[in-house]
């Protein structure tokens, strides 16, 4: 099925790009008429689309001044990653056992994810891999609460994921989480995936930390 993206939905990847590689950084201005022509659209739909990120706390408006990148904050962090944990594990739980299709394919993505060498990729994957894990889940609410904490975390993570022994803890709780799954043991399988949401957080804290020092 092909999907059909609206105009802003399109603006909105775009834009979002600019931020991952670093085009735009925090607290930059998001000048409407520079973005316009930078996209080739107009400036209603790019609105739309600067209102949407600024709902998810990525884009701040202000008064007389228009809209800019929100800053990094600790602060950010510790409310990012706590919800994470409790509503990604949840919709697991909604999601039920894997089928054996999906469990095999969790492997696949992990076996790339161990493979990849550059930090943009793993962090692709690794999203992939948490994406398909709840894609059981029948709370489509959830879900997309799921999706927005996960470009928040995103615009931390791509700047940061430098450390390959931070990835390598991950891709071992994933096989762990299988492990669980393919037992039947959804309960410990839950309680280990909050654990991997929560696994980078102190150093992604201190990160944070030493880009305002």
């Amino acid at each position: 099925m092909i999907e059909r993206k609206s105009l802003s939905t399109q603006i909105i990847d775009a834009i979002w790009q600019l931020i991952l590689d670093g085009t735009i950084a925090p607290n930059d201005p998001l000048r409407e008429v520079h973005l316009a022509k930078l996209l080739n659209t107009s400036r209603t739909p790019l609105r739309e689309a600067l209102q949407k990120l600024e709902w998810e706390g990525i884009v701040i408006s202000e008064p007389a001044k228009g809209f800019r990148l929100s800053d990094f904050s600790v602060e950010e962090v510790m409310e990012i990653y706590p919800l994470r944990a409790k509503l990604e594990p949840f919709a697991l739980q909604l999601s039920g056992i894997p089928s054996e299709a999906v469990l095999k394919e969790l492997k696949y993505i992990n076996t790339q994810m161990a493979n990849a060498k550059d930090p943009k990729a793993m962090i692709i994957l690794d999203e992939n891999w948490h994406d398909l894990l709840i894609a059981g889940c029948a709370n489509h609410k959830l879900l997309k609460m799921i999706k927005v904490l996960h470009r928040q975390s995103q615009r931390y993570e791509y700047p940061y994921m430098k450390s390959k022994k931070q990835m390598e803890s991950s891709i071992d709780q994933h096989i762990a989480i299988i492990n669980f799954l393919q037992k039947g043991e959804l309960q410990e399988a839950t309680q280990c995936f909050a654990e991997n949401i929560m696994v980078g957080v102190n150093p992604l804290i201190e990160w944070v930390q030493n880009q305002k020092s």
